[in-house]
């Protein structure tokens, strides 16, 4: 991202290792995200999840993401893979 380019990011691949999670270092590597993403000028940060990961769902809401949109089962099942949440966070209103 240069600077002013762009207002819009989107995360992705957060992954925490399976014996490390509920330790709170998702919602830390999230934090940290959008930290850097307010440093970068970003107003408006995205991320995908899926629609049976109720942990990152959680994660991500807990965050301030809101719900945006759903993918249709169609989509998903011509790309083969799991339906797909938008979650959206407003940086413009985000207090850190």
């Amino acid at each position: 991202v240069t600077e002013s380019s762009h207002t819009r990011a989107y995360l992705s691949n957060v992954c925490v290792a399976k014996e490390l999670q509920r330790c709170g270092l998702g919602y830390a590597l999230v934090d940290k995200s959008k930290k850097l993403a307010r440093q970068w000028g970003i107003t408006d940060l995205y991320v995908h999840v899926a629609i049976n990961n109720e942990a990152a769902q959680k994660l991500y809401i807990k965050s301030g993401f809101v719900y945006e949109s759903e993918e249709p089962a169609q989509q998903a099942r011509h790309l083969g893979r799991p339906r797909r949440l938008l979650l959206w966070l407003d940086m413009k209103n985000e207090t850190l």
